[in-house]
């Protein structure tokens, strides 16, 4: 299982029951990441739960191209590095290391959805 993998099964688990919808409180949107090291994109979309009642986390096919709020493009190394706090998002978007396209209100508050990722990758952020 790659990195991008462990990270987006972290936050698929992140966006599940009452984390989810603390989540969804604070970031209302649909986000498109894609990693630039694989080319792989996925999809979060905190906007509506589907009908378990949680949101969810998708990988996206490369004919896929949903219509999001918010475009975000990183590298492998560079995301994880944003949910260990070694780099700050802020620094990462001045430097390019983190592009966005899209809300930027809504971009700032991508925080609450890394941070919640990092808490449900544990013991693996370490390892990689």
């Amino acid at each position: 299982m790659s990195k991008a993998e462990k990270i987006f099964d972290a936050m698929s688990e992140a966006v599940k029951g009452s984390e989810g919808k603390s989540l969804h409180r604070k970031f209302k949107g649909s986000v498109i990441f894609t990693i630039s090291t694989t080319n792989e994109s996925y999809i979060l979309d905190l906007k509506k739960a589907n009908s378990d009642g949680n949101f969810y986390v998708a990988k996206l096919d490369d004919n896929s191209k949903p219509k999001v709020d918010l475009h975000v493009t990183v590298s492998e190394d560079d995301m994880m590095k944003l949910l260990q706090k070694k780099l700050n998002p802020q620094q990462a978007f001045m430097s390019g290391k983190l592009k966005i396209k899209g809300k930027m209100a809504l971009a700032m508050k991508l925080n609450a959805v890394l941070a919640s990722t990092s808490k449900h990758m544990g013991p693996i952020l370490s390892k990689l």
